[in-house]
């Protein structure tokens, strides 16, 4: 279901329930939780030449929270510049119920 479907009350019920908990959804999207949580992230990226930049996990989360929780036209859910929705795309198969996340990691190197 697209949350356009949903009522404008119940999109708004939504849209709250995120921004009371966006940085919460964010660690544990970007940082994870437990013995494995990550504290840097490494984006290397080759076009002409070989350019990387490692960043403070805190730095990368401010970054992808620092705008707004809407619900995009085509009915997914953006928590800052990290889009969230259906995965989708195979065929029919239980892996296509499964929620994608998206980002732009090229974004990364203007935090230099």
């Amino acid at each position: 279901m697209f949350l356009t479907e949903f009522t404008i009350e119940e999109q708004n019920k939504l849209l709250n329930f995120f921004r009371e908990n966006k940085i919460l959804i964010l660690c544990d999207i970007l940082k994870g939780r437990g013995k494995f949580v990550a504290e840097w992230m490494l984006i290397i990226q080759k076009i002409n030449n070989i350019q990387w930049v490692l960043l403070p996990i805190n730095v990368v989360i401010n970054h992808y929270g620092n705008e707004e929780i809407t619900i995009t036209p085509r009915g997914s859910l953006k928590i800052g510049k990290v889009t969230i929705q259906r995965k989708g795309g195979d065929n029919g198969k239980n892996t296509a119920n499964m929620i994608q996340f998206k980002v732009n990691p090229s974004e990364l190197f203007d935090c230099k």
